[in-house]
């Protein structure tokens, strides 16, 4: 049996443990369980004679051992009528950073994906699927990411299964080709591989908002049958990280809820804010909650502010410690001592990243279903100095 709506929720046999848990009013009730709050950083802590063996090397390239993904499982709250809470796992990668991890099934086949509200779609090491004659469903297509990383390949079409679901064929990037920039050739990718492809990872399962640049691939909850993953709550701290889909509105009731954008071709995009970053200058413009991103704040403008020198895409322009007022609709927060990037983006690109880092007390509802965006912070304001 698979899983198929709030109300007849049901998963396979592989589930590990499927046990009953009764939220009364929110998520953030949910006591932190030791078991989960310590980070694995299996690769992260590795010693060089370890590495030795781990490593093969082959002309300038380095594989690594495909990573092992942790056996799926889900836990039903309030038997179901809340939603289904899905574990993230910590891991370390590029330079210590933290990642969220995610079991998925592609085919059939598990692999360990990096979990990242900052991308849309799936995009998977082609050397990681189980078969190389998938259905084409796209050109050839690349996207950068804030570390100068590169990545490139074709879209195919594949099933795709998150704990037990029906597996649903989506649009998938088959990534063959890891670099970086030309105008960074020495970034994290300069061997032909990243933490989230190939070292920590096998590929990133996007679960965030579309956006103009990035639109390659299925929007892998919101395809889950039944409409199950048209709305899905993301807790992002370390010591508990989880997503929760389909969750109801007693778990939601603390959220603010704001307007997500609409394109001109009807898709729904992150919405609009401001960023007054100390006394430097005020940022407006669409702000994404990225768990992917290793930075706290960035700032992406085709435009270089006249505090700063100017440069290539994605160079950073400036980067200090700054007080930052966020507010988005009648939403505000504010973050005291945030590292904070000002990088140069491509044209017409502007937007505001608030990654990882910033969202530790910061909880994220996708209302897709109603196009809408929820925040929630156990307070209005943080200290993230360093």
């Amino acid at each position: 049996m698979h899983l198929l709506s709030r109300n007849s929720l049901s998963f396979t046999a592989t589930l590990k443990s499927l046990k009953s848990l009764i939220i009364p009013r929110f998520v953030e009730r949910l006591e932190p369980r030791q078991a989960t709050a310590s980070l694995r950083g299996r690769y992260g802590v590795l010693t060089a004679a370890a590495l030795a063996g781990a490593l093969a090397l082959s002309g300038c390239g380095v594989t690594f051992p495909v990573p092992t993904p942790p056996a799926p499982s889900a836990t039903l709250i309030n038997g179901g009528n809340d939603g289904v809470l899905i574990p993230l796992h910590v891991e370390r990668a590029d330079e210590g950073h933290a990642r969220l991890g995610l079991p998925v099934q592609l085919d059939g086949k598990p692999v360990y994906m990096a979990f990242d509200t900052g991308t849309q779609g799936v995009r998977v090491l082609r050397t990681v699927l189980p078969a190389t004659s998938y259905p084409p469903a796209g050109a050839d297509t690349s996207l950068t990411f804030a570390n100068g990383a590169v990545v490139s390949g074709p879209s195919v079409k594949l099933p795709v299964s998150v704990v037990g679901t029906k597996p649903v064929d989506m649009n998938v990037q088959a990534v063959n080709l890891v670099r970086c920039q030309r105008n960074q050739r020495h970034c994290l990718a300069m061997d032909g591989y990243t933490g989230e492809f190939g070292f920590a990872f096998s590929g990133i399962f996007g679960a965030g908002a579309e956006q103009a640049n990035d639109d390659c691939c299925t929007a892998p909850l919101r395809a889950l049958p039944g409409n199950i993953g048209q709305r899905y709550l993301v807790h992002a701290n370390f010591d508990k990280p989880f997503v929760v889909i389909t969750p109801s509105d007693a778990v939601t009731r603390n959220f603010t809820l704001v307007p997500m954008s609409a394109a001109r071709n009807g898709a729904t995009q992150w919405p609009v804010g401001c960023a007054q970053i100390g006394d430097k200058m005020r940022f407006c413009a669409p702000v994404v909650f990225a768990t992917g991103s290793t930075e706290m704040i960035r700032v992406e403008t085709d435009k270089a502010p006249n505090w700063t020198g100017d440069g290539d895409e994605n160079d950073v322009l400036a980067q200090g410690n700054y007080d930052v007022a966020l507010g988005i609709g009648g939403w505000t927060h504010r973050y005291e001592g945030a590292q904070v990037t000002v990088a140069k983006g491509k044209p017409g690109a502007n937007r505001i990243v608030i990654g990882l880092t910033a969202m530790q007390n910061l909880d994220v509802l996708l209302d897709f279903r109603n196009g809408q965006l929820g925040l929630h912070a156990k307070k209005p304001s943080e200290v993230l100095a360093p």
